[in-house]
């Protein structure tokens, strides 16, 4: 990135909001975007933005409390975080922006998009969800349901917590090599992991393994654009992927989905010129 680390910006430029759930920092001027960064991650996720998407654009970048190094939040309930984050945002967009915007939302981050866009039509212009099917399970089995898999919630949630640190970083390790190609980035996100808040991280884990989000995606108004990853190394074939995408989405009244190649789960990451360019066509629908 030419512009170098967003963290440096931010301290330089940004304003900042406080609320309970999470803070906010803004870079920018122009049309209002907020964007989401997903699970045990950091804003930094979008720090190429400000390069590819150019000027007159104001980016809104969300910090989870409990993740990233940001300490948690004395008002999160366990497995509850998805639905209070999205009535926060919503509050947060009324009260400081006063009118609908474009909303991006990666992986956790979808998710708390597609249920703000859901509840909340009236903050919401459009939306785009990157790398993250209406149900995550179906990802560990098509046949999932929330029912099925909450045995499984609750074993992977206690695990991570139980983890001894140096064994968790190495399973950090390990897994975030199937999230991103290069290893420089791969390092950042392993220390994004290892500086987030273990409990809220788990219980946050968790629900997201039983939040089904298909059967309500007609009530979601707004268009919402789905931005998905392939890569031989982390999927199945591209048709199963498509398949898997496809059907997770069905149900949705309005907008596209595109598929990019060669790229993990940090697809902004594997690909930011593919995957700022869908964000620029996306901004000018």
């Amino acid at each position: 990135m030419q512009l170098g680390s967003l963290a440096r910006w931010l301290k330089k430029d940004a304003t900042a909001w406080e609320g309970e759930l999470f803070t906010v920092s803004t870079f920018g001027r122009g049309r209002d975007v907020l964007c989401l960064h997903g699970l045990a991650a950091s804003p930094d996720t979008f720090e190429d933005a400000p390069e590819y998407l150019g000027g007159g654009v104001k980016l809104h970048l969300p910090h989870m409390r409990g993740f990233a190094g940001l300490a948690p939040s004395a008002f999160r309930d366990p497995m509850n975080f998805l639905k209070p984050a999205a009535d926060a945002l919503a509050a947060y967009i009324r009260l400081n922006i006063g009118k609908p915007v474009p909303v991006m939302g990666h992986s956790m981050g979808g998710l708390v998009s597609l249920i703000l866009a859901r509840d909340h039509a009236d903050v919401v212009e459009r939306l785009m969800v990157v790398d993250v099917p209406a149900f995550f399970s179906v990802l560990i089995t098509p046949f999932a349901t929330p029912t099925s898999m909450a045995h499984l919630a609750q074993h992977s949630r206690r695990t991570y917590f139980e983890t001894p640190k140096p064994q968790l970083q190495d399973d950090l390790r390990r897994t975030t090599e199937k999230l991103v190609n290069s290893s420089s980035h791969a390092e950042r996100i392993v220390k994004w992991g290892m500086a987030s808040d273990r409990r809220t991280t788990a219980d946050v884990m968790a629900e997201v393994m039983v939040t089904d989000l298909r059967g309500d995606l007609q009530r979601i108004k707004a268009p919402v654009d789905v931005i998905y990853a392939w890569h031989k190394a982390a999927h199945p074939s591209r048709l199963a992927l498509d398949q898997i995408y496809n059907s997770a989405y069905s149900g949705l009244v309005q907008g596209e989905k595109h598929r990019i190649d060669e790229a993990k789960h940090y697809v902004m990451f594997d690909q930011p010129v593919a995957f700022y360019e869908a964000v620029t066509r996306w901004l000018a629908k």
